[in-house]
């Protein structure tokens, strides 16, 4: 099953190498921060409830952060993938990780002048309602004033 966000990178780390316990290859991630806190789409007002989440690319999947910088919008594809554990103490541990294996660019990002980067909106729609005459302005006699009918 296939998930799917949309936000805005925050920071993007540096690429991890994690040492194997039992010998074996290393493992390297790369984490990186998404702002994907919703907008209100009629008053373009942003959501009083953040919602940042840390993310992670793994293996070969590290370089295709490369392309992207703080600031960028992005669509990231992911799963997510859990695992379980006994510590030394004899504790049973559980973590989940966000695993992504997709991003792709949504928007240009521009220098504002101080240098920081900054998103340009995306146009809005137009919801502005017609105004429409209901009911219908009629004369004396009931009849509809723009009636065009011959009878």
């Amino acid at each position: 099953m296939a998930n799917q966000i949309t936000g805005r990178i925050i920071e993007i780390g540096q690429t991890v190498q994690i040492p194997s316990k039992n010998g074996g290859s290393s493992f390297t991630k790369r984490e990186f921060i998404l702002d994907a806190t919703t907008y209100d789409p009629y008053t373009g007002e942003r959501s009083e409830y953040e919602n940042v989440i840390p993310l992670e690319f793994s293996g070969d999947k590290c370089a295709d952060l490369d392309r992207f910088s703080q600031g960028d919008v992005v669509t990231v594809s992911f799963v997510l993938q859990g695992r379980s554990w006994t510590n030394q103490d004899g504790e049973l541990k559980r973590m989940a990780s966000i695993r992504c294996y997709k991003i792709e660019a949504r928007g240009t990002a521009t220098q504002s002048p101080q240098g920081a980067s900054v998103q340009q909106p995306a146009p809005q729609p137009n919801y502005q309602q017609q105004p429409q005459n209901f009911p219908p302005t009629v004369d004396a006699n009931g009849n509809a004033k723009d009636d065009q009918l011959p009878f």
